[in-house]
């Protein structure tokens, strides 16, 4: 998709939603990655939920620069309420999440935009590094690639980094679908994936490095992670039950230069379906794997399946 020919619109292409609470520590930064973007067509709509910290005067001062900053600063209700609101304020035909800790690369939208078009999709996300509070490198995470990928995944973790996503908002408007919608409160993003599987959205994830994903060890997730846990894993469970028949379709064909994830999601899933059940003939469609994935990944799904 072309930069060119915006003078005209009324809507951006993109609506970016970033909600931010007590984050002025990465905030810069992070707000600096969106606003550095190579394609330049978009809304960034900020929610400050209720900030006690420095986090509304940064948000304030790079709205002076930037018109495209939209600014709603309110009492905190939290992540879910937040991302419902910028979604529903959104006027783009894509919503693009942003944390407000995490970095944006600078092809991030560009890239999401062209495999959305060309592949038809209601949901993208890509390849990302973790970091540390610092910045530092922590691990390099390769994605699915393609929806029945993406499927596998599902049954064993998220095939996304939440705030990586992109996704089209009249996909979202079509089906009623927000964030929120059913009693997984702490794992809202892998019960948003899952119901947007279920309403037949079409998922994949660029296939190059397109964020910067920061593990912080006070972060919401890290103090939620026994209740994320819990529900990840009812969550997991049902979608298999529902999806079974669909997985093993999957399974029977051919995939050829899977990225190691997609070995790994591909093992997992034969694992599950076939091998803790004694089905050792289904090896042989994993020749190609190397032993030392192999075993991880069963050793995984032993442990978290």
């Amino acid at each position: 998709m072309s930069n060119m020919n915006m003078k005209n619109k009324t809507s951006p292409v993109i609506s970016v939603v970033m909600p931010v609470y007590n984050a002025e520590k990465h905030l810069k930064e992070a707000i600096e990655s969106i606003l550095n973007q190579t394609y330049k067509d978009f809304e960034f709509i900020i929610i400050n939920d209720g900030s006690t910290d420095n986090s509304l005067e940064i948000i304030k001062k790079h709205k002076t620069q930037d018109e495209r900053i939209v600014l709603i600063s309110r009492e905190n209700k939290g992540l879910i309420s937040s991302l419902n609101e910028g979604i529903e304020r959104a006027k783009g035909e894509y919503i693009a999440r942003m944390d407000s800790d995490d970095i944006s690369l600078p092809e991030r939208f560009q890239k999401q935009l062209n495999l959305m078009e060309q592949e038809n999709l209601d949901i993208c996300g890509g390849h990302f590094l973790s970091i540390n509070s610092l910045g530092e490198p922590v691990s390099l995470n390769l994605t699915p690639r393609g929806h029945e990928l993406c499927t596998l995944s599902l049954i064993s973790k998220v095939p996304f980094a939440h705030p990586s996503v992109m996704i089209k908002k009249s996909f979202l408007e079509k089906n009623d679908l927000k964030y929120g919608q059913s009693i997984n409160q702490k794992a809202e993003d892998l019960d948003f994936w899952i119901r947007i599987h279920e309403k037949a959205g079409k998922f994949s994830n660029v296939n190059e490095l397109i964020f910067k994903y920061r593990i912080i060890e006070n972060s919401l997730s890290k103090l939620n992670d026994i209740k994320i846990r819990q529900e990840t894993k009812v969550l997991i469970k049902d979608f298999y039950k529902k999806n079974k028949t669909y997985v093993k379709k999957i399974l029977n064909k051919e995939f050829n230069n899977l990225n190691t994830e997609e070995e790994s999601l591909f093992v997992r899933a034969n694992y599950k379906i076939y091998l803790k059940k004694g089905r050792l003939n289904k090896l042989c469609k994993m020749k190609k794997i190397s032993k030392k994935v192999l075993l991880n990944s069963i050793i995984s799904e032993f442990i978290n399946g």
